[in-house]
């Protein structure tokens, strides 16, 4: 009997290297180019998908920025406080005759010109005393803040950011003195909110807040309504700013009512002679059980004279007057003086040298022997690079 015979493409075909058999397989001309087609096809589409996802990741890479601070300090109080801080109404560079450091401070910024975000993680002995009442998580968090353009020059910002008050910051090469001032210190240095800005023209911006209070980055217990903010700044040429800020809110727990109103002024004067600023706050706070208000103010005067590339110099005179002890931890009237010099090692360091003198009619500095003292003398110095 004669076996019929069986097509080549029936067979299997043995594959000596890898050791397995596949079925072979003919294809015309024309499905040939069609198979082709389709290959290439496919793979010009995952092409195009890799290079879409290649591009908007560099475009997102290019709206990053990375950024940084540190500075470093080293101050001696003649009082020779045992406690090792300085006076309790100063919150930055507060360690005496030790080596510390201020604020360290990475930030993570991004702008796609419609949304903007902002993130920085920060240590140092600014945030150990400025948040010493905060959660553990909280004072670490320099600003974490969402906003996105509602209309045109109209921006919403919400989470915590630096606030609207004062000409001062944590960053001290931002500022003209190595220390802040009493106005800097005793008002808040950030807020945690929602916040409205609106550029009205190249003049003149400005800023609406709702916050959870005077700074703070939660609320605190008994606090139920939300502190209100507004700021005014108008800049009528490019070497003359004029600031108007303030802040209203209840500062005790319900029931009692305390209701606090602040306002901060400054004008910033730039000239070839020398640079100036003058400060003002005052404030006023609902008393406790009687009628009326307590209130404190204060003002301050500072001074800045470049005198080389390399060199600036810079003093202050300042008055703080708080008897009823609304925002000082004890009623107190101070007076301070002070005197810096920088020396820029490059445009992003610089070495500082300043003597800061405190004078109060009352003897409420203690010294190492247990006497009280009407006047606090230190002398500070710090190395602070920016990246």
């Amino acid at each position: 009997m004669t076996v019929p015979s069986v097509p080549l493409n029936n067979f299997t075909k043995p594959n000596s290297m890898l050791g397995f058999a596949f079925p072979s397989f003919q294809l015309t001309p024309l499905a040939t180019i069609r198979y082709f087609l389709e290959v290439k096809t496919n793979l010009l589409i995952v092409g195009l998908i890799m290079f879409s996802l290649s591009l908007k990741a560099q475009e997102t890479v290019d709206k990053l920025q990375v950024s940084g601070y540190m500075e470093a300090y080293y101050s001696f109080d003649v009082s020779r406080p045992v406690s090792h801080e300085r006076p309790s109404f100063l919150y930055n560079f507060k360690r005496h005759n030790e080596f510390s450091f201020n604020l360290a401070l990475v930030q993570l910024a991004y702008n796609s010109g419609k949304t903007r975000a902002n993130v920085g993680a920060m240590a140092g002995t600014y945030a150990q005393y400025n948040l010493a009442d905060e959660p553990v998580w909280a004072q670490f968090v320099y600003e974490a803040s969402v906003g996105v353009q509602l209309i045109e020059q109209l921006w919403l910002d919400v989470g915590i950011m630096p606030s609207h008050i004062g000409f001062e910051s944590a960053v001290g090469m931002d500022c003209w003195h190595l220390s802040r001032s009493l106005l800097a210190e005793n008002s808040p240095y950030f807020l945690t909110g929602a916040r409205l800005t609106y550029a009205i023209n190249n003049k003149l911006e400005a800023t609406l807040w709702v916050t959870n209070g005077w700074q703070n980055v939660q609320r605190t217990r008994g606090h139920e309504l939300p502190s209100l903010g507004l700021g005014v700044q108008y800049k009528p040429t490019d070497d003359l700013i004029l600031n108007y800020a303030n802040y209203w809110g209840n500062e005790s727990p319900h029931p009692i009512n305390m209701y606090r109103f602040f306002n901060n002024f400054y004008v910033q004067k730039y000239s070839d002679l020398v640079n100036m600023t003058i400060g003002a706050d005052f404030g006023l706070e609902q008393r406790v059980f009687r009628q009326g208000f307590n209130y404190w103010y204060g003002v301050t005067l500072s001074l800045q004279k470049p005198l080389s590339d390399k060199f600036t110099l810079a003093g202050r005179a300042e008055y703080y007057s708080d008897t009823k002890g609304v925002i000082l931890a004890d009623a107190m009237q101070v007076s301070g003086l002070s005197l810096n010099l920088d020396y820029n090692l490059t445009e992003k360091a610089v070495i500082r040298v300043e003597g800061r003198q405190f004078i109060s009619p009352e003897p409420i500095f203690q010294q190492t022997s247990g006497w009280m003292n009407r006047g606090n003398l230190a002398i500070n110095t710090s190395l602070a690079v920016r990246f």
